[in-house]
């Protein structure tokens, strides 16, 4: 029924609760796929100790750390429920929240539901709201996609808050993350499904508790992998450009992006100066390749200081400014990318799939819930989704 994805990475502070989270809400027909992505910090030890208590739940390892992206789409071709739900190695369930999030996409028939989260700061916390305030019937994702100047599901990219149709994902080429993000994944991957699933629902239901202080998060880290926000959005405008709705998407595109790059760039200052000078000459690259009509009307209706600090990096592309390499176009495998090796009853290991790729065919155009038709022909070619041995 339902496969729940967890990877886990350097939280040994936090992955017992995470571990108790799931126990709570074990049910026969729900599997855990708990993935340590080769932790330094204890963290293997304790799952392996701790996974035992968990009805359900199997433990495996990556034979080196291979990033969120890989570890997920590693889980997802082990899944075998026809659900998939996601969560990070420090955050953790409500009891009973699994069935009820079940519950929710049985009834409304949907490819996903989204739900609202609580955000945890310390011994605070705070229930946030997905933005769709129509709630528990089935929507349309393409029309949740504007308006521009309004907060909408796009902007709400935590794949760990809620539940998706793993069957209808996988019939789409949508249920794998592109794992040459190393940050922002999230975002592509929300992306394409209100660009290419039929329906969606928000429900009413707040279970997930996400730690929002953590040091350990990559949110949290000021390195080169904050900057995948600009391949993440350069590949969104393409799908975009190519959607039979694009040009009445585009400027959604756009306005987000350019929210991102200046969030970034009003951090700047706590990245180190090389990554700094990358982040404000992939910036500069980026901004001079978009619509230049369309984005100068977006600076307008952007903030004053939010333009200024767009408008601190155009026409900055020096001739030593880095390229941002393209993804190379590769096939996703025929067979599962990990398999599990028995080593206990709860514990596995990860080993290198076969290299057995092939090409997906094109999928015929359907027509969505609101008669907006889906896009012929669209597939999505991450990087390959092995772990390498």
């Amino acid at each position: 029924m339902l496969s729940v994805i967890v990877p886990m990475y350097n939280v040994r502070d936090y992955c017992v609760t995470t571990l108790k989270s799931l126990a709570a809400n074990a049910r026969h027909d729900f599997e855990f796929i708990v993935i340590d992505d080769c932790s330094t910090d204890g963290t293997d030890r304790i799952l392996q100790r701790e996974i035992t208590k968990v009805p359900g739940g199997v433990l495996y390892r990556t034979p080196h750390n291979s990033g969120i992206s890989a570890t997920r789409n590693a889980g997802l071709r082990l899944a075998r429920g026809r659900y998939v739900a996601f969560l990070d190695g420090d955050d953790w369930f409500a009891p009973g929240y699994l069935t009820k999030l079940v519950d929710a996409i049985e009834q409304l028939g949907v490819d996903f539901v989204r739900t609202d989260h609580i955000r945890v700061v310390g011994r605070k916390r705070e229930v946030v709201r997905a933005p769709q305030g129509t709630r528990g019937v089935p929507l349309s994702p393409i029309d949740s996609i504007m308006p521009v100047n309004v907060s909408t599901m796009v902007d709400y990219p935590l794949v760990w808050a809620g539940i998706f149709n793993r069957e209808a994902l996988a019939a789409r080429d949508l249920l794998f993350f592109d794992e040459t993000l190393r940050t922002a994944e999230d975002r592509m991957w929300t992306w394409r499904l209100h660009l290419y699933t039929d329906s969606y629902a928000t429900v009413d239901l707040a279970g997930i508790f996400y730690r929002r202080d953590v040091t350990t998060s990559l949110t949290r880290i000021p390195d080169e992998r904050q900057l995948d926000f600009i391949p993440c959005f350069d590949r969104v405008a393409r799908e975009v450009a190519a959607h039979p709705w694009g040009e009445a998407i585009m400027p959604k595109v756009i306005r987000t992006y350019c929210a991102m790059m200046a969030i970034h760039l009003d951090r700047a200052e706590m990245y180190e100066d090389d990554v700094r000078e990358l982040l404000k000459s992939r910036s500069a690259r980026a901004l001079d390749e978009l619509p230049q009509e369309l984005l100068e009307r977006t600076l307008l209706e952007m903030g004053e200081r939010r333009s200024a600090l767009i408008d601190s990096v155009r026409e900055r592309v020096p001739a030593h400014a880095a390229a941002r390499p393209e993804a190379p176009a590769v096939s996703l495998p025929r067979s599962p990318a990990a398999v599990r090796t028995p080593a206990t009853d709860h514990h596995a290991t990860i080993q290198h799939p076969a290299a057995d790729d092939v090409n997906y065919a094109r999928r015929p155009a359907r027509q969505g819930v609101t008669g907006i038709p889906s896009q012929p022909g669209r597939r999505f070619v991450p990087r390959s989704a092995r772990i390498p041995a």
